[in-house]
């Protein structure tokens, strides 16, 4: 081979028009088929990424709201069981026929009320 069909370095270059228009389309074509799929790939993993993140920041907050109403459900817990023994024995006293204070029994309600809807908001919690 002359020299006047080598380039640089020994590279091998088209001289005619066909041949150069050939190797751009090649050339062209090469980098089209590895640009074209990288942003699709890109996108797929960005969405799967968030979708990642998301879940693990529900389950985070899932885990400190348990925690939370479980802290309330022991602290709430001595004060119920204390409660409900007042009761029995406000209770025992009414039957035996001493005098009985409404005010007690609303809050015992309450404490009823309060307590139940704690163990509502434990089970829904942890079967969300």
């Amino acid at each position: 081979m002359d020299k006047k069909y080598q380039g640089r370095y020994g590279d091998m270059v088209p001289e005619t028009i066909a041949g150069k228009i050939v190797g751009g389309v090649c050339s062209l074509s090469g980098v089209l088929v590895i640009a074209l799929p990288v942003p699709v790939i890109v996108s797929n993993f960005s969405r799967i990424y968030h979708q990642n993140q998301r879940a693990d920041k529900r389950k985070a907050q899932r885990k400190a709201r348990l925690a939370r109403i479980r802290l309330a459900k022991a602290s709430s817990g001595a004060a119920f069981v204390s409660k409900k023994k007042a009761a029995e024995a406000r209770l025992a006293a009414q039957e035996a026929g001493l005098e009985m204070d409404e005010g007690h029994r609303e809050e015992d309600i309450f404490e009823l009320q309060h307590h139940h809807l704690l163990r509502c908001l434990e089970k829904t919690t942890v079967s969300s």
